[in-house]
């Protein structure tokens, strides 16, 4: 199973001078030899060269893009994905059902004018969507696709892609699960987090957690959200992300031992990112990799 990282930022891409080593493209993830098909986890803007590259090699026809959750730098890549506009390319997504929204209303709704000239009529390729509950698998050609709910505005879904002998869990996007919970209700300012978790909301946040852990549990290698380091989180507790230390504390309980930091905000500098590898490279038990664009992850190769 090999990964591959073609966008590693959160919110929104910042090319530039300063994030020229590490990538500024937003989420976007692709997995080859888990199964038959080509998976891809989120559509922000890394998904264009995946789609160009398609296009050039002719290598997959099957594709499966797994979207976590709707905000726009997972699904702003999707207009300039090249192989929805070809006849060659049979294309599945999947995302957790949210009250009304089904998956192909939260793709349709990008793919319209004002906001883009084409529609999801003018796509050329045969596009099926599905909608999943998180905590249920999808089985598709050699592959089994599980999931759970995250902590995150309007709801995101973690998946855990499982092939042979092999698994990795994508998850993001996420807040921990001590203070609160975040789903349909915006919070608008940072509450007082000495006053939390609220009682009601203990027991449901206990649950999300476990949840988590055993959809992590003995995987190869966890993917995970850490837009914020702990002054950023203190700070911003309402914005649904987490930290490394939030990341490695799922980690150890799930009995991981391979991590890779995600999802990195938009503010953060190569330089930064140095420092954080640097101050991650000898973590006691656990192999921590910071996630950089273009990087492939083999873990054939990686091992436990």
């Amino acid at each position: 199973m090999k990964i591959t990282f073609r966008g590693v930022r959160g919110s929104i891409p910042v090319p530039g001078s300063l994030t020229r080593l590490w990538g500024g493209n937003t989420s976007c993830i692709s997995i080859e030899g888990a199964g038959e098909d080509l998976i891809i986890l989120d559509a922000g803007t890394g998904i264009r060269t995946i789609g160009t590259r398609l296009m050039d090699e002719k290598k997959y026809k099957n594709i499966h893009i797994f979207i976590t959750h709707a905000h726009w730098d997972h699904i702003q890549g999707l207009p300039f994905f090249e192989p929805l506009y070809s006849s060659n390319f049979t294309i599945h997504f999947y995302s957790a059902i949210r009250k009304d929204f089904h998956c192909r209303d939260i793709i349709s709704k990008v793919m319209k004018p004002p906001y883009f000239p084409y529609t999801i009529d003018d796509w050329k390729a045969v596009v099926h969507f599905h909608d999943i509950i998180p905590g249920t698998d999808v089985q598709i050609p050699g592959c089994r696709i599980s999931s759970a709910k995250l902590n995150h505005p309007w709801d995101a879904t973690a998946f855990r892609i499982t092939a042979a002998d092999k698994s990795c869990v994508y998850v993001t996007d996420t807040a921990p699960f001590d203070h609160m919970i975040l789903s349909w209700d915006f919070v608008g300012r940072a509450p007082d987090l000495t006053s939390m978790p609220l009682t009601d909301e203990a027991p449901d946040l206990a649950r999300m957690k476990s949840d988590l852990v055993n959809l992590c549990r003995n995987s190869d290698m966890v993917i995970y959200d850490t837009m914020f380091l702990d002054s950023d989180y203190n700070r911003n507790p309402h914005w649904g992300h987490s930290t490394p230390s939030h990341a490695i504390e799922i980690c150890k309980e799930a009995n991981v031992n391979q991590l890779v930091l995600f999802h990195h905000s938009p503010d953060r500098s190569d330089e930064a990112l140095d420092i954080i590898k640097k101050d991650f490279a000898a973590y006691p038990d656990l192999k921590v990799f910071v996630a950089r664009e273009l990087l492939t992850l083999d873990l054939n190769k990686e091992g436990k």
